[in-house]
């Protein structure tokens, strides 16, 4: 990655009166060409400005957008260093991709419950984290492999407290404790298969031991 691009990514969303009416005035030769056959008209482009709190100029990468039927141009900024990035979209894919990372952490830390560490240890809270981890991204996974197309927008909370936190009978009946858990009806068939494909099934007759080589 440039230099230039890493060093320098920051949104710029204060008193954007003045390059409202820098962006509006740029001709429409240097505006990227817009999407073909896309309801979102989105283009990019440079400006050089210099703010007031700023001792020289500075370039700016900009967006306009807007959809079908809208009047007005709607406008983003970040300020960067292009000497060694040539196209201003790079610039705002690079600060979506960031702002989508920072989000799922985001996910993780809330959905989890995971603001506070739980342990007094440093290595017990680290432990702690790599299993959190590990359980979001199941349940991620679980939701884009087995889940149907109209729940994929589903946080992990929504994934816990649908699938997870279900009520559970347990009765006793000789030697064995069993255990109910009452899910909707559309479920089960759904259940079922998935018990089926992941679930691990014992073959008949007694376990086979397994010899570990400790050598």
């Amino acid at each position: 990655m440039a230099a230039g691009f890493s060093r320098w990514s920051v949104s710029y969303n204060k008193w954007t009166d003045k390059l409202d009416r820098l962006a509006a005035e740029l001709p429409q030769t240097q505006w990227s060409a817009l999407p073909p056959a896309d309801p979102l008209q989105e283009q990019y482009a440079w400006l050089r400005h210099q703010p007031g709190e700023s001792q020289q100029a500075q370039t700016f990468a900009v967006v306009r957008w807007k959809q079908e039927g809208d009047l007005m141009w709607r406008y983003a900024y970040v300020v960067c260093q292009p000497q060694e990035v040539k196209d201003p979209k790079a610039i705002f894919e690079r600060h979506r991709f960031k702002g989508a990372k920072e989000q799922g952490f985001s996910q993780l830390l809330s959905d989890l419950d995971l603001h506070h560490p739980p342990c007094l240890e440093l290595t017990a809270n680290q432990a702690f984290y790599a299993i959190a981890t590990l359980a979001h991204n199941l349940l991620v996974t679980l939701k884009i492999l087995e889940l149907p197309q109209e729940v994929q927008g589903w946080r992990v909370r929504s994934i816990i407290r649908h699938l997870l936190t279900v009520p559970v009978t347990v009765s006793r009946h000789a030697r064995y404790a069993i255990a109910r858990v009452c899910i909707p009806a559309g479920w089960m068939r759904w259940w079922r298969l998935f018990v089926d494909q992941w679930v691990p099934k014992r073959k008949p007759g007694h376990p086979v031991m397994e010899l570990v080589d400790s050598a």
